[in-house]
């Protein structure tokens, strides 16, 4: 059964259905999407981990199913009328308690959107992503109510009225979620046979090629290389014409200061790592 379903906030529709109906690329991206599109700056974190949760067993579970994927050492069987503030970390709790009235009252604006009172434990935190669709609770044929996450996974801004200082670094973590593999697409072609090239000449019609997208792909994918400052480009990529040739030059010294490195394979058969230097 596939349910299709939108959302006030966005306009974003999603469709419902059962995990155990997803392919792996779906699960892949749901599990990307909650790890790395947003939802790990959304608190409590336990949000985070429970929409983790709910595509791991490739089956919908109930929320006392679900519960214990939130599990920590002061709630180990993940108890739903469990505190969802209490991580059950202790290595910052200074630092953990200067930001949590911040939280909390992120977290009770997100909650009387929806017409919810405050979020104090993990079975509210469940309400709170069954009331924005993002799980959604259907009845299976024993009565039993049953989570399913949407899909794709819509992200934070999109079902939670974020501040407009949260919505930015939102944006910014979202565009790197959805170019980042066309941004590395881009970076090997400076890298052929192993060589190091400082300046390749291009257009976005020939970019949109090289990462088989469409040229504003590739205007998205640039502009995230450029945002990191180890790129620059002779044209103004945000308004140039795909059919327009630029340079993309790459300055290879801060590069390697600021990324990861890979090299493949070393004689162990580990991939080899250089970390960044800053």
């Amino acid at each position: 059964m596939v349910r299709r379903h939108t959302n006030d906030l966005g306009g974003v529709m999603a469709e419902t259905a059962s995990p155990a109906d997803w392919s792996d690329e779906m699960r892949g991206e749901h599990l990307r999407r909650a790890a790395r599109g947003g939802w790990s700056r959304i608190r409590p974190m336990a949000a985070m981990m429970l929409l983790i949760g709910a595509v791991m067993e490739g089956a919908p579970f109930t929320r006392e199913e679900l519960g214990p994927f939130v599990a920590t050492t002061t709630n180990p069987a993940g108890a739903l009328t469990h505190s969802c503030w209490d991580t059950g970390d202790e290595s910052d709790e200074e630092e953990a308690a200067e930001a949590l009235p911040g939280q909390i009252a992120d977290a009770t604006r997100y909650a009387a959107h929806y017409g919810l009172p405050p979020l104090a434990t993990i079975d509210d935190v469940i309400t709170l992503l069954v009331a924005a669709e993002v799980l959604h609770e259907i009845p299976d044929n024993a009565g039993r109510l049953l989570l399913h996450p949407a899909s794709p996974l819509p992200f934070p801004g999109d079902v939670l009225p974020l501040s407009a200082e949260e919505e930015l670094v939102q944006r910014e973590l979202r565009m790197s979620l959805v170019y980042s593999d066309d941004a590395f697409e881009i970076i090997g072609l400076f890298e052929p046979d192993g060589r190091r090239l400082e300046e390749v000449t291009t257009s976005l019609q020939r970019l949109a090629r090289a990462i088989d997208g469409d040229p504003n792909d590739a205007r998205q994918a640039v502009l995230l290389l450029l945002d990191q400052g180890d790129f620059v480009a002779t044209a103004d990529v945000a308004a140039i014409p795909p059919h327009k040739v630029f340079r993309l030059q790459c300055d290879w010294e801060k590069f390697d200061r600021s990324r990861i490195s890979l090299h493949g394979a070393n004689d162990d058969g580990r991939i080899a790592v250089t970390p960044p230097e800053d």
